[in-house]
């Protein structure tokens, strides 16, 4: 027997479009599903990489920072290098007040010192250079004729000292250079010269008054009376033959 379809064509072209419709509208869907899914994971992953970028930017302030303050500080430690240089290339590590002590305990009531020079040497040129030291100080008032003013000397030295003055006589110049050479201070002492020298020394009278006055002073008659001027040289003892402090 023969099937007979009743179903018009229009009806089943009908029916083919709605199953082809729906078909296409769930592909619409999965690709409108896949679309906000896809944008919902693109904007999340955003957001992190907003956020991480956000935070290597915090980073890289503080590294910044950080290199500044780096750079800072070791142009300040560069600095303080420079200014440690040169202090240990001044400082010359004596004690002066201990030497100018150890002096004023050596030298007796019968020697009065009218000067005492320091002059710096370098250890490795001092016995080349003798006498040409630069003066770094002088136990003597300032120069009243306002002469230039004593340059200090930088690095590792050694002083030579020059004492010069008026002793009552030459067994206390050679008692001085003795003690001298007996301290520890000081080394190499030996006395430049000593001559017989005259001073004059005012008279005092028993109705002269304790405190008599300068015109008083000036008419005061003088008594003549014999010394010996003299000047002793030595060194420092800051330093050995051969090497530095």
């Amino acid at each position: 027997m023969r099937e007979i379809d009743f179903l018009p064509d229009w009806y089943k072209q009908g029916k083919r479009h709605q199953r082809h419709m729906r078909r296409q509208y769930v592909a619409l869907a999965v690709v409108f599903l896949a679309m906000v899914s896809y944008n919902l994971v693109s904007t999340h992953r955003i957001s992190r990489a907003t956020a991480e970028l956000a935070q290597f930017e915090d980073e890289r302030g503080r590294a910044e920072s950080a290199f500044h303050q780096f750079n800072r500080v070791t142009k300040e430690l560069n600095e303080m290098r420079v200014k440690a240089d040169v202090i240990e290339r001044i400082d010359s590590k004596i004690d002066m007040g201990a030497v100018l002590a150890e002096m004023s305990h050596i030298i007796g009531e019968t020697v009065v010192l009218s000067r005492v020079d320091f002059l710096s040497e370098s250890p490795t040129n001092a016995d080349k250079d003798k006498g040409q030291g630069t003066a770094v100080t002088g136990v003597r008032p300032a120069d009243p004729a306002g002469g230039p003013p004593r340059k200090t000397t930088v690095g590792d030295v050694r002083f030579r000292i020059v004492l010069t003055g008026l002793a009552v006589s030459p067994a206390d110049v050679a008692a001085l250079v003795c003690r001298l050479d007996d301290s520890v201070y000081f080394d190499r002492v030996h006395a430049s010269f000593w001559r017989s020298s005259t001073i004059h020394i005012p008279t005092r009278r028993v109705q002269d008054s304790p405190k008599p006055s300068a015109e008083a002073a000036t008419a005061r008659p003088t008594e003549t009376a014999e010394a010996t001027e003299f000047e002793v040289v030595c060194y420092l003892a800051n330093c050995k033959e051969g090497e530095s402090r």
